[in-house]
């Protein structure tokens, strides 16, 4: 409950990293359950509704973090485009046009406008308590909802692999949306608890997690063009093959310091050229000039993931392990 944590000690971390992570993930959810709503069949209206209302939750969990984050996330996030590209509206306009699924772009526009945290000289211990309490009851409901989300993807799911259900989209893709759920649950968690992982370990983790979304991106996208899109295809198979000998590096995650500095680097070379990709696609989707079951709303998402994946590797690592500070 709320008074217990109002007994522990607070950082402005706490309030920072809350709303970063639901900028990102909230928009991120949201999106899977659109495109899981224009997967489904005419005939399974109760799926569809049931979609339509787990991304309206989403949605209010997003305003909400929009609500409380100006002046409190950092200028990198709000200047890399992990929570907004330049593409992101109009990929939103285009996708609701071609689906009728209702998309609240007003939700863009302010996170758009919101203003970085520029360590002004109230400093952050100013907006401490109210905020800290509103920000912990906003994890606790982003929790519930991901939450649900998750049972609600595991059930389409299930009802696919028995074939009582058609859908539009691979069933791998419900595993996939299913991963990265639960990635976000894992991470609220941390920050309700306050766990802080050692950085090396944490960097390990996440480049395992996020190198396995990305080759699953690249695997996914080359079967989503057309079979006449050869070129793209064939480039889109060569990321996953990177980030398939990406992974094998990692093996079970137990990577000496020195080894995972080149992984890194190496990581971060992949990973631009991926999002290079990723923004071309974006764009020739956008403008109509490539052939694909790839929606506009889709292609920018997968771009924001990976520009999300370059923020994390370029997360500098401490230089000895052991020491405080």
């Amino acid at each position: 409950g709320v008074a217990v944590m109002s007994t522990m000690p607070m950082t402005g971390d706490f309030v920072r990293e809350s709303l970063e992570l639901h900028l990102f993930w909230a928009r991120i959810v949201k999106e899977h359950l659109i495109f899981l709503e224009a997967g489904f069949m005419c005939k399974d209206g109760n799926w569809i509704q049931e979609a339509d209302a787990l991304k309206c939750q989403f949605e209010e969990i997003l305003h909400e973090a929009n609500c409380l984050a100006d002046g409190k996330v950092s200028l990198e996030v709000m200047r890399m485009g992990e929570l907004f590209t330049n593409k992101t509206l109009k990929a939103e306009q285009k996708t609701q046009e071609l689906t009728c699924i209702p998309i609240n772009y007003q939700l863009t526009l302010e996170t758009m406008s919101l203003h970085p945290y520029m360590g002004a000289s109230v400093g952050m211990a100013s907006w401490e308590q109210g905020i800290v309490e509103q920000v912990y009851a906003l994890n606790e409901r982003a929790y519930a909802c991901a939450c649900a989300v998750y049972a609600f993807t595991e059930r389409a799911l299930q009802e696919i692999l028995k074939c009582c259900m058609a859908s539009h989209n691979f069933p791998s893709l419900y595993e996939h949306q299913l991963k990265e759920t639960e990635m976000y649950m894992k991470q609220i968690q941390r920050l309700q608890r306050h766990e802080h992982m050692d950085p090396t370990l944490h960097m390990v983790e996440m480049q395992r997690f996020w190198d396995d979304i990305m080759k699953e991106h690249a695997v996914t996208i080359s079967k989503l063009l057309d079979p006449k899109e050869k070129a793209m295809s064939a480039r889109a198979d060569q990321f996953a093959a990177l980030y398939e000998q990406l992974l094998a590096q990692l093996g079970q995650g137990i990577v000496p310091p020195q080894n995972l500095r080149r992984i890194t680097n190496e990581t971060i070379g992949v990973t631009e050229e991926f999002k290079e990709f990723k923004a071309a696609g974006t764009e020739a989707i956008l403008c109509c000039r490539l052939r694909s079951l790839i929606l506009p709303l889709l292609a920018d998402h997968v771009l924001r993931e990976a520009i999300h994946y370059l923020r994390i590797l370029g997360i500098p690592l401490p230089e000895f392990k052991g020491g405080k500070g």
